[in-house]
């Protein structure tokens, strides 16, 4: 059985996936003096995910290879190892002179040259086996103690434990050698036992799913305070630091209010989560399934009723993006396809939970998206896998058919509650021009959710002191409690939290990220410089040095501006 829309077919066009050019250093080889200089000593290494955590948290960086430019800059970190074998003497030398001149050095691999001494450790032992690094001072970096670096399995992070030496020790891994140290020698020599752009690139690709302790309804910073540490260090050492806001100007946290309706009586109920919202001043995004074919999991839904519920709900202001055709847990094992897949010629079944024929890939968003678009109005840019399988070809995927951004993986999977751009093939080679949104709270695990108010207010408190991302799921399968949860929600936050849909975030996060902000001198004294590639509003820049001052930036695309700085 198929549902039949009288004279609809498509879309016309053909979708084709063009492999992206290998994201290069020399992208990121920009910006003034007063940014944190990355230093890559190896380009075969995790750089990228160094690039993708910095700026997801704010932090102005460059990147180069070339030692002396590097130290034109105040806090240089050298990634990922400090060796004979990639730096000669003479820059090896000229990183320790620079600590002893008053900058800041951060190693993650001392395997020679000479700087034991200098950072205060002893020798290094190199392994895959720690997993677990503990703070010494957690309330100084992060609300959690203890925090996930690698996992016995699969995703397997190399990491370097130290013996002990005259630096402060700030964190030890569970074999009791040094995760992380500072040494105090006029400027600051600090070293991090954890491959971090490694364990940065395997967690924010998904795949460092063995690494979580929980899978959803849980705070999990890993791989967040490892940044905190990097983003604090680079504002102890530099002079004029700033930092860009990760949440809208007035706001601790960002909520994002999602609703995934794959399910008969979940059209029908759609429009009363939608008024609760509207009635608030508020948007959400309802991820809608449009399921044509009766099979193994429901009857075609996607009807002429349910046409007009997700009407009504673009009537009320919501956003609707795609949550497929199919809502097939085999996703994440479906062909990318050809690109000409249509309505009504791609009939997908799903056989079982795990099985489902005629599918694909490009499929489920072409069709998806088409189907939303002509039959109900919206504007469609966000997806959402059903039941969050999530294919290694999904970003370049999203990225040939229209889409913006991604709600695909859990936030404790990836270690972070921070929104980040995607890669091709979730690997390390390119970045992708989409971002990806991790769900924070959802409510099929666990108690009912009207039963956990007070737990998932736990878990926002914790992510709203550093001013993270909260995304919540909802099925709304029922009214009842699962509403109440959602009203009580929003009531509660309302003052101090940016509440919203996935595209008004999205918009909001991508016109932030590419945001160009620079330190530069006028004369005498020195200005704020900034240039805004798209529309940008409510984003703060943050001067830690002077009195924690934000300066507000509201920019058209193109815009620039200069504030004068103290």
């Amino acid at each position: 059985m198929i549902n039949v829309y009288p004279g609809l077919r498509g879309p016309t066009s053909n979708t084709d996936i063009v492999a992206p050019p290998r994201t290069e250093l020399s992208q990121f080889d920009r910006g003034g003096d007063h940014r944190l200089a990355v230093l890559v000593t190896d380009p075969q290494s995790g750089w990228l995910g160094l690039i993708r955590g910095l700026q997801a948290h704010g932090v102005p960086f460059t990147v180069t290879r070339d030692v002396s430019k590097a130290l034109r800059h105040k806090v240089v970190l050298a990634y990922p190892i400090i060796s004979g074998r990639v730096l000669s003497g003479d820059d090896i030398r000229a990183l320790a002179q620079h600590v002893r001149s008053g900058g800041t050095v951060v190693a993650f691999n001392l395997a020679g040259g000479g700087l034991s001494e200098l950072f205060g450790v002893g020798e290094g032992r190199e392994g895959a086996t720690r997993t677990r690094m503990t703070w010494s001072a957690p309330a100084a970096t992060s609300q959690e103690a203890t925090i996930v670096v690698s996992s016995r399995g699969e995703s397997r992070v190399q990491s370097v434990g130290y013996a002990p030496g005259s630096a402060r020790v700030l964190a030890r891994f569970e074999d009791g050698s040094v995760a992380a140290s500072c040494r105090t020698v006029v400027g600051q020599a600090c070293v991090l036992g954890v491959d971090l752009g490694s364990l940065a690139q395997r967690a924010l690709n998904g795949r460092a799913e063995s690494m979580a302790r929980s899978y959803v309804n849980a705070y999990e910073p890993s791989l967040d305070s490892l940044f905190w540490w990097i983003r604090d260090l680079y504002v102890a050492g530099e002079p004029t630091p700033w930092l860009v806001s990760t949440v809208p100007a007035g706001k601790v946290v960002s909520i994002l209010l999602t609703h995934d309706v794959d399910y008969g009586p979940s059209m029908d109920n759609a429009p009363a989560y939608a008024e609760v919202l509207r009635a608030r001043g508020l948007r959400g995004t309802f991820f809608v399934q449009t399921k044509y074919m009766k099979d193994y999991n429901d009857r075609p839904f996607f009807d002429a009723a349910a046409i007009d519920d997700v009407r009504a709900l673009v009537d009320q202001g919501m956003e609707v993006g795609s949550h497929t055709v199919a809502h097939s847990g085999a996703f994440e094992m479906m062909p990318m396809g050809s690109g000409r897949e249509r309505y009504p010629q791609y009939r997908p079944f799903v056989e079982s939970v795990s099985r489902v024929r005629g599918a694909s890939v490009l499929g489920e968003l072409r069709v998806s998206k088409f189907l939303l678009e002509r039959l109900v109005g919206a504007r469609v840019v966000s997806f959402r896998p059903g039941r969050l399988s999530y294919p290694f070809s999904l970003p370049q995927a999203l990225q040939a058919t229209g889409y913006s951004y991604s709600s695909s993986i859990t936030a404790n999977t990836v270690l972070s509650h921070l929104p980040f751009q995607m890669t091709h093939d979730r690997a390390d080679g390119a970045l992708q021009p989409i971002f990806e949104f991790p769900v924070t709270i959802e409510d099929e695990a666990g108690a009912p959710l009207g039963q956990r108010f007070d737990a998932a207010n736990v878990v926002i408190e914790k992510i709203a002191r550093e001013h993270g991302v909260a995304t919540i799921l909802i099925h709304p399968n029922i009214i009842g409690h699962k509403l109440e949860f959602e009203a009580r929600l929003v009531d509660h936050w309302k003052d101090r939290a940016w509440l919203g849909s996935v595209d008004d975030f999205g918009d909001w996060w991508a016109a932030r990220d590419a945001l160009e902000v620079d330190v530069t001198q006028r004369g005498a004294g020195s200005a704020l410089e900034i240039r805004a590639p798209r529309k940008v509003s409510g984003v703060e820049i943050i001067l830690p040095k002077s009195g924690g001052r934000r300066v507000g930036v509201n920019l058209p695309a193109g815009g620039q501006a200069a504030v004068a700085l103290p």
